[in-house]
């Protein structure tokens, strides 16, 4: 097996417990290899529809691990950069919905990631949708929030992009997305969506075509400096943003 995918026995390991999901050309190689007429290939197709049990787990993994992240967020201020007072402002709607049990909890554990995210300085791409900036706490809390987006954009590893509503429509319009570069530059990501359903992509080439999906929309983005001056001029209301 570890031929025919010409990978190490240890990977072929990670195959079988799940830690580690066939892609594309791994699919490609076992229908060759044992004439299969396919088959693999359609079991990819299928199970790319259905859920990953092991997506979750993945997801934080990568989260914890990467080297690099490319995040495009059409409707928050991303994990990475959100003050806590934000998130606990985001928390508090899941909490009143019935959605979450313990806030406490779910924030703390909430801010225990985002500090291994950014530990070790990894390098941070981040092109948040001006839409995002809505009004999502109290003017006070959203001052902040924006001030903190102003002065982590200042970091070298960090770059923080406004993508205008004159933009749209793009590609970005159907969510958000994170694609994530691991140790070995092994390629991952992650396409979020609305009722806590989201997908984790292993597959090399669709991960791939993620990364360069983010780096088209980017393309678009309004530059570093633009950014920070928008944020920093940005008025409390949504109304006055949306008139920028």
């Amino acid at each position: 097996m570890a031929k025919i995918l010409s990978c190490s026995i240890g990977q072929v390991s990670k195959y079988e417990s799940g830690d580690k999901q066939l892609g594309t050309n791994e699919c490609k190689a076992l229908d060759a290899a044992w004439n299969t007429g396919g088959v693999f290939k359609i079991w990819l197709g299928y199970a790319k529809l259905g859920i990953d049990a092991n997506a979750p787990s993945r997801l934080l993994r990568y989260q914890r691990k990467a080297i690099e992240h490319c995040i495009y967020s059409a409707n928050v201020v991303p994990l990475p950069l959100q003050t806590e007072d934000y998130t606990r402002s985001l928390l508090e709607a899941g909490y009143s919905a019935g959605l979450i049990t313990d806030l406490e909890k779910t924030l703390a554990l909430r801010m225990e990631l985002q500090d291994a995210i950014l530990d070790g300085q990894p390098d941070i791409w981040i092109v948040i949708d001006q839409i995002a900036l809505r009004q999502m706490a109290s003017p006070q809390v959203m001052a902040a929030q924006r001030a903190w987006l102003v002065e982590m954009g200042k970091l070298l590893h960090i770059s923080v992009r406004i993508l205008p509503l004159s933009a749209a429509p793009h590609t970005g319009v159907d969510g958000s997305y994170w694609s994530f570069v691991l140790p070995g530059r092994r390629m991952a990501a992650y396409s979020g969506n609305a009722l806590g359903v989201g997908r984790v992509i292993d597959d090399q080439a669709e991960a791939i075509g993620v990364m360069s999906r983010f780096q088209r929309l980017a393309a678009r983005a309004w530059n570093e400096d633009q950014s920070r001056e928008l944020l920093e001029r940005m008025g409390e209301s949504y109304d006055g943003m949306a008139q920028e």
